[in-house]
């Protein structure tokens, strides 16, 4: 029982600091392109295990935001991160996300 519970903590951990690098590389993307990341989070939409460069196991997930150009429309950002590194992100302006 103490074994899964440590687990359990390590687990919860290491995910909410994959999340602080994500709303940290969300934040980053929202500045470069002048926008602004709307609620200050990301939502974690996939997870899986992928193999980085040196071949080490890391954990992949993919993050979902919302961010704003003018301050009235919202319009949806995606990040793909290994570990706590961004592969890839995805700002869409297209349409905006109607809620």
């Amino acid at each position: 029982m103490i074994l899964f519970g440590c687990l359990a903590v390590t687990w919860w951990w290491v995910s909410q600091q994959s999340k602080a690098w994500a709303v940290s590389h969300a934040r980053r993307e929202c500045d470069r392109e002048g926008a602004q990341l709307l609620d200050q989070t990301v939502e974690q939409i996939r997870l899986s295990m992928s193999r980085d460069k040196s071949g080490q196991w890391r954990f992949w997930r993919e993050y979902r935001f919302e961010y704003s150009l003018d301050g009235v429309n919202r319009y949806e950002g995606r990040l793909v991160m290994l570990g706590y590194r961004l592969l890839r992100s995805v700002l869409e302006t297209s349409d905006p996300v109607i809620h």
